[in-house]
């Protein structure tokens, strides 16, 4: 049961930390950690409107990563995670590297070299400012 209680509390302690800094920057808008905490997903939207895709991992489990958006057409590109002070992390900007198609739902997937997801689809949604 202890262990348990332990392995609860480190998962906490993960995702508290791997999200931190980024909610600070504006608001999260969709998030997946792994069940080991090993690496976490998210979407975030910045104040100004800008969206990044990030990857937070403690260990190193891998170089890179293809972050896929689609709406009607799907687009890959990839980034190299970086060491920061305590995690490897990448982030990617929505904005001039994917394209806008229109108001409503996109997906973004997050994949391996290897053609294999890194956890589970993540999705945001671009709405019609009100007039």
């Amino acid at each position: 049961m202890r262990n348990g209680w332990l392995a609860l509390a480190a998962t906490v302690l993960v995702v508290a930390v791997m999200t931190t800094d980024a909610a600070a920057a504006g608001k999260m808008v969709d998030s997946y950690c792994s069940p080991t905490g090993d690496y976490c997903t998210a979407i975030h939207k910045k104040a100004d409107g800008t969206r990044i895709f990030e990857v937070r991992s403690f260990p190193k489990l891998f170089g890179e990563v293809n972050v896929c958006v689609t709406k009607r057409t799907r687009v890959c590109h990839s980034a190299r995670l970086n060491k920061g002070p305590h995690i490897w992390f990448f982030h990617i900007r929505w904005q001039g590297n994917y394209p806008k198609e229109g108001f409503g739902r996109y997906k973004v997937r997050w994949v391996l070299p290897s053609g294999d997801a890194l956890g589970k689809a993540l999705y945001f949604r671009r709405v019609r400012p009100i007039a």
